[in-house]
Formats: C-alpha cells, structure tokens, sequence
C-alpha cells in the first residue's frame, strides 16, 4: 500500500488550483481528490476528501470477482455497498462521515470531510481491492 502523503501546504495547493483541487494518483487504481469550496447540507466544508475509482477495468477483474461471489454487482454501487459495510463493521465511529451519493454504476465515488476518516477509508478500500 502506497505512504499516506500529504503536503503539508496541501490548503494553499487546493486554494492556488482553478478548479479548487489536489489530487493524488499514488494509489492508483483509486484517485484521492482534494475539493476546496465544498458545501454539503448548508454547510461549508474546508476541505473534501474523496476517493474515487473505476471497478470496469480489466485490473479489477480478480476482486470484482470477489464481489460478485458476495453476491454484489461488480460495479460502482457493488463496490460502494461492500466499503460501507466494512467501515460500518470495523469502523463504527466513522461511518456517519461518508457521504456515497456520487457513485454510480460505472465510478464508485466516496467522501468524507477529514483527512483522518479519508485515509481509514482509502485504507480499507484499497485492502479490499488489492487483498
């Protein structure tokens, strides 16, 4: 599993960006993104920290796989469904910090407003891509 490195001016970046974003393609096949300017329910967010990743890929093959003999579709929302009940199980305090909304069939998409519920996310997402 790639090092969880982030710069430490990573607010100045995402502020410094046109399109408000820093994104981090170390742990490719998933895309950390950055999101400066995020309003979730009337509220403003700092920043947003979401993954992302395309499970259509012929490098998902073994754990779509995985997936499919869990009885969940090898997609966005198979794969959506599978993260939230592994957080839910192993990590109960964080759940109500992700938002899955911006999933859909072809992209699972993922986001939490902090860095820490960010990388138990990506931690577990990418244990259960790779392991």
């Amino acid at each position: 599993m790639p090092t969880w490195n982030i710069p430490s001016n990573l607010k100045q970046l995402v502020d410094a960006d046109p399109n408000k974003t820093w994104e981090d393609s170390a742990w490719k096949p998933i895309l950390l993104t950055v999101m400066g300017e995020t309003y979730y329910r009337g509220r403003d967010i700092p920043l947003a920290w979401q993954i992302e990743f395309e499970p259509e890929y012929e490098s998902f093959d073994a754990a779509n796989e995985k997936l499919t003999a869990l009885d969940l579709d090898a997609d966005g929302y198979g794969w959506a469904s599978l993260i939230k009940s592994v957080i839910a199980k192993h990590h109960p305090e964080v759940i109500d910090e992700l938002q899955f909304g911006d999933t859909e069939s072809s992209t699972c998409v993922i986001w939490a407003e902090s860095e820490s519920t960010c990388k138990i996310l990506m931690e577990v997402a990418w244990n259960l891509i790779h392991g």
